[in-house]
């Protein structure tokens, strides 16, 4: 792989609600990853992470890829792409075949791997992941790699991830629209957890929360594998959007307050107690004085009900004991000030904030060690091919491989 892309360029795309981010990365002759371009642009045209207007969108992905491939003063012609949004459905599921001579071969974990996919789905959702957990053979439990052991039954689980056909087909035409022939197709909490989740998290058991944009992107990993993954509809543009109803002010200010003030850490609300500010709402004489901290308690009130949808879904799956490790915070919504301490207190388990770091073999950019773009690193790291933690490829190749040669035969069909 490496001998592969030395002198080669390959490229990551992160389709967000509010941003588009695009990188392009090579590797030298030592296999190190370097970035040679990075493009951002704010994103219009999606919402939520779903495509709602293609026009808008193509023009979002070539403002930011002609950025980043004027600053690597190269051409790309193929991107791995992010895919999220409220259609995204997850959950588990178990295939039992028998093994054929006594022995597992890969063909026994082909079949019992097309076994465990073998369920009803919505006529509108197709399978986009299909990531093994853990093998059973003649009910030994919990065998990670069951290759050339000996045994008559062999059972799988698996963690199997459908979103929308018609989502996926926006995505991938909007990308094509813009010039750029979609390689992969990636689920973005996936990439994300690739991207910050440390070996040892993954291994001891640890959940990723991506607050974006448009979408919380959740995910649980354990044993180096992914044991659950959640979709939920509240995050970045829902905060603002919450400002802007409650204050009476106009969106672009929402914003602004929201990053340059916005606070739920009791200590700081307290400090912004009897701090006004005066706000232009657009008009001749239209302006409106806001107390900060009345901003600080409506972003509290949403960042509430995020850590209650997380905690009722912990619940519900009771899949809070597979969290020893506990919650890694990331995406920009992470960066809001008091939300680790709140996570912490209510989830009541260890909380940290993720970004993407250096390390001997990848240096990154200043501008990309932020919890902002994990996603998008997480992408450019599938897109090498180069990640430290083997069992997340190794578990994707086969999916990929697979399912994205069928996604592109859908979009063939209706375009």
């Amino acid at each position: 792989m490496k001998k592969k892309l030395f002198g080669k360029h390959v490229a990551a795309i992160d389709i967000g609600t509010t941003k588009i981010c695009v990188i392009i990365a090579t590797t030298d002759a030592n296999g190190n990853l370097e970035i040679v371009g990075i493009g951002q642009h704010p994103s219009h045209g999606l919402k939520k992470g779903v495509v709602v207007n293609i026009g808008m969108t193509v023009d979002s992905i070539k403002k930011a890829v002609k950025q980043a491939e004027e600053m690597a003063a190269t051409k790309i012609e193929s991107a791995c792409v992010g895919i999220s949004g409220g259609h995204i459905r997850s959950f588990n599921s178990t295939g039992v075949v028998a093994i054929k001579g006594r022995e597992v071969k890969q063909s026994d974990i082909d079949r019992v791997i097309e076994a465990a996919k073998a369920i009803a789905i919505p006529k509108d959702q197709e399978i986009i992941h299909v990531l093994p957990q853990y093998f059973r053979i003649d009910g030994q439990d919990f065998v990670l790699d069951s290759l050339g052991m000996y045994g008559v039954r062999l059972e799988a689980q698996v963690h199997i991830i459908t979103g929308s056909v018609a989502s996926a087909q926006n995505i991938i035409k909007s990308c094509e629209l813009s010039g750029i022939q979609v390689s992969d197709i990636v689920l973005e909490q996936l990439a994300s957890a690739n991207a910050v989740l440390t070996p040892y998290e993954k291994e001891l058991g640890a959940g990723i929360l991506d607050i974006g944009g448009g979408t919380s992107d959740f995910a649980i990993y354990k044993d180096g594998r992914i044991r659950h993954s959640k979709v939920i509809p509240i995050a970045g543009t829902l905060f603002t959007s919450d400002l802007a109803i409650g204050l009476g002010i106009p969106t672009e200010k929402a914003e602004e307050i929201k990053k340059m003030y916005g606070s739920i850490s009791p200590e700081k609300l307290a400090t912004l107690e009897n701090n006004y500010m005066e706000i232009d709402l657009g008009f001749e004489g239209g302006l409106k004085t806001i107390q900060l901290s009345d901003a600080g308690n409506i972003l509290k009130f949403r960042a509430e009900e995020v850590m209650d949808m997380l905690i009722e879904e912990l619940l519900e799956y009771r899949v809070k004991t597979l969290m020893p490790a506990g919650l890694v915070l990331t995406g920009g919504g992470g960066l809001l000030d008091g939300l680790r301490e709140l996570a912490q207190e209510r989830l009541d388990m260890p909380v940290r904030v993720g970004s993407p770091q250096s390390n001997e073999r990848y240096i990154l950019p200043d501008a990309l060690k932020s919890p902002a773009y994990s996603t998008a690193y997480g992408l450019m790291l599938y897109a090498i091919g180069q990640c430290g933690e083997k069992e997340f490829f190794s578990a994707n190749k086969m999916a990929f491989g697979q399912v994205f040669k069928k996604m592109k035969t859908w979009i063939y069909d209706f375009f």
